[in-house]
């Protein structure tokens, strides 16, 4: 009886390691994803120099060729004094040296603030696959104060599938499927007894830091998803071989 126990539970905690690695490698694949393109948008049309940068600007991470997405950004008067603020906007036009540049005005009170939208498709892709927006505010005519940006990597996806479903479903998966197999190592066995100490660190460590990236690229905050994303990389670099030589 004891001998079937423990090969249920062996068997268990091998179901919930596989649960983690699907998990951890879809997480990964999409903060990757995320991190290129804000990245990238970082580097379109960066020659102008501002004092600060605007937050949040929003992007679909995935859009399909046949789907029509928005950007959008929160522009805020933050002074005492009603402004009328320049909006312009520059997103790639099919090429990485090409732009269309839209501009808006808007009239806003103090401490109040306007959501602004501007609609992109995959005929505005560079390299035919990446759309990069960047966002200028002047607090005048000639003087920029503030500017963001943010990218979109453009796919061919089958039948009416759009980027956002796509996106969406491959994040829950990731999620459950890494929550999932920490909870059944967990609930499974000792978690720190004899030869699990090693294994339940990793586990817990390397989804914490994956999960973490996961919510920083939901909210615009590349540098931060960056940063998860590499320490996540360096941490199964370090695992990985350290399991296989304990084997």
């Amino acid at each position: 009886m004891s001998t079937s126990k423990e090969d249920l539970t062996k068997k268990q905690r091998k179901f919930a390691v596989l649960l983690f690695i699907i998990g951890s490698a879809l997480g990964m694949v999409l903060i990757g994803a995320s991190i290129y393109a804000d990245f990238e948008s970082t580097l379109f049309d960066a020659t102008t120099v501002v004092d600060g940068s605007i937050r949040p600007i929003n992007c679909p991470i995935l859009l399909s060729s046949t789907e029509v997405g928005k950007v959008s950004a929160l522009v805020r008067n933050s002074d005492d004094q009603p402004r009328e603020l320049v909006v312009r906007t520059h997103i790639t036009r099919g090429h990485l040296i090409l732009l269309r540049e839209v501009q808006d005005k808007i009239a806003l009170d103090p401490g109040a603030s306007q959501r602004l939208f501007w609609e992109v498709t995959a005929e505005d892709a560079a390299y035919g696959h990446l759309i990069m927006a960047k966002v200028i505010v002047f607090d005048d005519s000639s003087n920029p104060s503030h500017k963001g940006s943010c990218g979109i990597i453009v796919m061919k996806l089958p039948g009416n599938l759009q980027g956002w479903q796509l996106f969406w479903t491959l994040y829950l998966i990731s999620v459950t499927f890494i929550l999932s197999g920490m909870r059944i190592w967990w609930t499974t066995g000792p978690p720190f007894g004899s030869g699990s100490l090693e294994a339940t660190r990793s586990i817990l460590g390397l989804g914490g830091i994956i999960l973490l990236g996961l919510i920083f690229i939901i909210f615009g905050f590349w540098e931060l998803g960056a940063g998860a994303f590499y320490i996540s990389l360096l941490l199964t670099g370090v695992i990985v071989p350290h399991f296989l030589i304990s084997r």
